[in-house]
């Protein structure tokens, strides 16, 4: 038996010149040998599972297509539990919001009236206040002027009563009375 190190690499593939300068090429930009580059290359596709004669990559779009349809699919459920409802609720919302705007708007505008009428009324109340006020004070000082003016009219009277004695006249007594009665009418 021959004790001798074997090559693992007994293998070898034939490929045209073109494809080996651009073997080449692919394994110096990714800083591999050819034989490095060409073994990731084939554990790439065993583990990928990819066709290499697939250049449009199938089972990449058929990936990408099965995630699209479910962010979709997760878009659509966040409308349909969180968009859809958060909408309702901000229309009924505004909407309350309208109906409680137009309500305080009726009702500030009605209460503003009843103000402004009580308002009116409570000034005509008070001006007819001032004016009797005003008619009580100019009685007052009619009053007044006419118990001085009585007074007056008394005391002369009074006066020309003490003058007169039992001897006096009935004419003159008759004549004092009728000129006091004819001030008293005047007054």
């Amino acid at each position: 038996m021959d004790h001798t190190v074997k090559d693992e690499n007994i293998k070898s593939v034939r490929f045209s010149v073109d494809t080996d300068e651009k073997l080449t090429k692919l394994a110096l930009k990714r800083g591999m040998s050819k034989q490095q580059f060409v073994v990731c290359m084939v554990d790439y596709f065993y583990k990928t599972k990819k066709d290499p004669k697939d250049l449009n990559d199938e089972l990449l779009k058929n990936a990408i297509n099965r995630k699209t349809d479910n962010i979709i699919a997760f878009i659509r459920t966040q409308e349909n539990d969180l968009l859809i409802p958060t909408r309702k609720d901000t229309e009924l919302v505004l909407r309350s919001l309208q109906e409680m705007v137009k309500f305080l708007n009726e009702y500030l505008i009605g209460h503003n009236q009843t103000q402004a009428d009580i308002l009116k009324e409570q000034s005509e109340y008070l001006a007819e206040v001032f004016r009797l006020v005003k008619r009580l004070v100019e009685a007052e000082q009619d009053k007044a002027t006419l118990k001085a003016k009585f007074l007056k009219l008394l005391g002369y009277y009074i006066e020309h009563r003490e003058q007169m004695n039992m001897m006096t006249s009935k004419a003159e007594k008759d004549a004092l009375v009728a000129h006091v009665q004819e001030q008293v009418r005047n007054l």
